[in-house]
């Protein structure tokens, strides 16, 4: 195990994220498991503990956000009232948070296609100019593109995010580390979050701990993991089998037709 526990000391603040009520009523969580995973409602505060461990291990993000900017002072303030318990500590791994990572996908594809209207208008611009001086004034430009198209495995050529994400993941999921991640599935297909759960179960077996915030039920059945639910007043243990959305989710299956028919 790397991270085993997680306390916190009283809240003396009821702003964002003090005026969580399931993290203001919350003294101790035990992550002493290779899996741990967060279920709950939007706003439950899965993402905003799952982010403030990460800022307070000084994870990598992937999002290339850094740690230390103004984006994650709320969660610095959280994390001064937390203290992590570790049996090994590492920065091995890295925190991956799927809404910040599409942003950041389609930030780069943005400025890869201004890169490459800028290189047309200077061909057009220079089109009378020597070899030598046209080198000389699209080399700066090529260079960036080069450098934005290997990003993450040159995931600017990937048909939709749910391929750049797995194939992101396949590539970057091999290191003993602790892996944060805060609903990997955002744009994965039933079939690429099965493929997921697999990547993580091998990954474990290899030593590293995975704590995941998830809405999956796919995902939320990774075995013999730990699964913590957020509701209003808590955090507690849940079983699988008494999730509330893996409950709603295999009643609609089984009763698709009357959930339909009363629209």
């Amino acid at each position: 195990m790397l991270i085993k526990k997680i306390t916190f000391s009283d809240f003396d603040s009821v702003e964002y994220p003090f005026n969580i009520e399931c993290l203001r009523n919350t003294k101790e969580l035990d992550f002493n498991n290779k899996i741990t995973i967060l279920v709950g409602d939007n706003g439950s505060g899965k993402s905003t503990l799952l982010k403030t461990i990460a800022y307070y291990n000084n994870s990598i993000n992937v999002s290339k956000e850094k740690m230390e900017s103004s984006y994650y002072n709320r969660v610095k303030e959280l994390s001064e009232k937390m203290k992590i318990s570790y049996s090994v500590k590492t920065r091995s791994g890295f925190f991956f948070s799927g809404e910040e990572f599409i942003t950041y996908i389609n930030n780069l594809k943005e400025m890869k296609e201004n890169l490459e209207t800028d290189l047309e208008e200077m061909q057009e611009e220079f089109k009378n100019k020597s070899e030598y001086v046209r080198a000389l004034a699209f080399g700066p430009v090529r260079k960036e593109l080069n450098a934005l198209s290997s990003k993450y495995d040159g995931e600017l050529r990937f048909k939709s995010h749910g391929e750049g994400f797995l194939t992101f993941f396949k590539s970057r999921m091999h290191q003993k580390g602790i892996y944060l991640l805060d609903e990997p599935e955002t744009p994965l297909s039933a079939t690429n979050q099965y493929q997921l759960l697999v990547l993580i179960t091998d990954l474990v077996k290899n030593g590293s701990q995975v704590i995941i915030a998830t809405h999956s039920p796919i995902l939320m059945a990774l075995k013999d993991a730990t699964i913590y639910n957020f509701s209003e007043k808590s955090i507690k243990k849940i079983k699988y089998d008494d999730i509330e959305s893996v409950v709603f989710t295999k009643h609609f299956l089984n009763n698709k037709s009357n959930f339909i028919d009363r629209l």
